[in-house]
């Protein structure tokens, strides 16, 4: 079962897309980016229980759309940077125009620690329950991401 998100956790920064609008990111989401080394790639790719699936890497591909967070809650305090220094997030380009007013955490969903996007206004039809995949079902034989205990990755 996911768990349904506090009013007080979609508190966070706005990250501009360039091109594509702008998505949320939560300050448990923004302390978690800072824990996993500062930055934080967004992509979608095949597999799981729809066609596509929604994956997080520490690592850039060769083509992706930059976007700095540069105000970030606590900061300081919290999250523990200096002023100097800043959370970088990439978007994969195939993901980026589906993420105007999207809303990414950081949280317990399905018994895992993960990243999850709460929301995402540009992707027509039912969110998927784990919120980490988009698109028409797959099949009934295809896997879950949830299933395989899809965290971060590094592609």
């Amino acid at each position: 079962m996911s768990r349904q998100p506090a009013m007080a956790s979609l508190t966070g920064v706005v990250v501009q897309i360039p091109g594509h609008g702008s998505f949320t990111v939560t300050a448990e989401a923004a302390m978690m980016i800072d824990v996993f080394g500062g930055t934080l790639h967004c992509y979608q790719g095949s597999g799981g229980c729809r066609k596509q699936g929604l994956y997080f890497s520490r690592t850039e591909p060769k083509k992706y759309l930059r976007c700095l967070v540069n105000e970030l809650p606590g900061r300081g305090s919290t999250i523990g940077r200096n002023d100097a220094q800043e959370i970088a997030m990439s978007v994969s380009r195939d993901l980026a125009p589906k993420l105007d007013g999207a809303v990414l955490d950081f949280g317990s969903y399905n018994k895992m620690q993960r990243f999850v996007w709460l929301s995402l206004p540009g992707v027509p039809g039912p969110a998927c329950t784990c919120r980490r995949s988009v698109g028409a079902p797959a099949g009934k034989r295809s896997p879950c991401l949830d299933d395989a205990g899809v965290g971060l990755c590094d592609i």
